[in-house]
């Protein structure tokens, strides 16, 4: 199991598949830290922020939040980033954090998108420190890779 672990959060709609993944590769020792990096863009020469610092803290505390629900001992933060520079920021705070793993939510480009305007996940798997686990598009994770074969798994149909 991994004892550091940085969980990057876009926003709330990640957090429940991304928690799925977080269970089966941590323990009660874990440490994770849920980090959402909030985008700043420049326009006329000045910088300005495309959410609320209020709103940034919001989905890393929710993030967090739902980990420490779900037995884990987490934390939240959230960092500024230029547009076109968040993977370079997940990256120095994870080798802030001395993450052992880097937790990502599913991809939000299709493959054309990715190719023309870059791909956060990518750099993301370029720029690591450690080992990174992206979570997969589309359908929930089954419940007994969460580790609860008591649930329903869902169609994929």
């Amino acid at each position: 199991m991994f004892r550091r672990i940085l969980v990057a959060v876009e926003d709330t709609g990640d957090i429940e598949r991304i928690l799925d993944l977080v269970r089966q590769v941590a323990d009660e020792e874990s440490q994770i830290r849920a980090l959402h990096v909030s985008l700043r863009q420049q326009y006329g020469g000045g910088r300005f922020a495309l959410e609320t610092s209020a709103q940034a803290s919001f989905v890393a505390d929710a993030a967090a939040f739902e980990l420490r629900m779900a037995g884990l001992g987490a934390g939240g933060t959230w960092r500024h980033a230029m547009v076109g520079r968040a993977a370079e920021t997940t990256v120095e705070e994870a080798a802030r954090f001395r993450a052992d793993l880097l937790v990502l939510g599913a991809p939000r480009r299709g493959e054309v998108a990715a190719r023309i305007f870059g791909s956060f996940t990518q750099r993301v798997l370029l720029l690591s420190p450690c080992p990174v686990l992206v979570a997969p598009r589309g359908v929930p994770l089954a419940p007994e890779a969460a580790g609860d074969p008591s649930l329903p798994v869902p169609s994929r149909s």
